[in-house]
């Protein structure tokens, strides 16, 4: 139950971010750390806001599904905890350091109450294996 309640915070923050980027697409603002000549940069933000709407969307649906007893949402929960220790790493070395210790603590968090003995017991009921 506490994995799927990390997921949804991570979901919405995910989210957030999405909607942050589709605003800012929006308004014109353009970013200075994208470096191109085509035409078409005017569309990274709105894809990379594709993207976190689909991966945060079936995390969170995941999430909920694993809050109300669902045997299915335990795989992406998983799967984002997984990617998101990696994406940790490469913040701590681009020096957000606070966000990297968040994002690697809350991570860590989640694969812990995922894979304890009591959540993988009351999966393997849940599951019928």
């Amino acid at each position: 139950m506490w994995a799927g309640i990390i997921a949804i915070l991570q979901s919405a923050i995910g989210i957030g971010y999405a909607g942050l980027l589709i605003v800012r697409n929006i308004i014109g603002y353009e970013d200075p750390s994208v470096v191109t000549t085509q035409a078409n940069m005017e569309w990274v933000g709105i894809g990379t806001a594709v993207f976190f709407l689909i991966i945060f969307g079936t995390v969170l649906a995941g999430a909920i599904i694993t809050l109300r007893g669902g045997r299915w949402g335990r795989g992406p929960v998983a799967m984002l905890q997984m990617f998101l220790l990696p994406v940790a790493f490469y913040m701590f070395q681009g020096g957000l350091y606070f966000f990297a210790v968040a994002t690697a603590v809350s991570a860590l968090l989640g694969l812990i109450l995922l894979f304890n003995p009591t959540s993988t017991s009351w999966a393997s009921q849940r599951y019928g294996a």
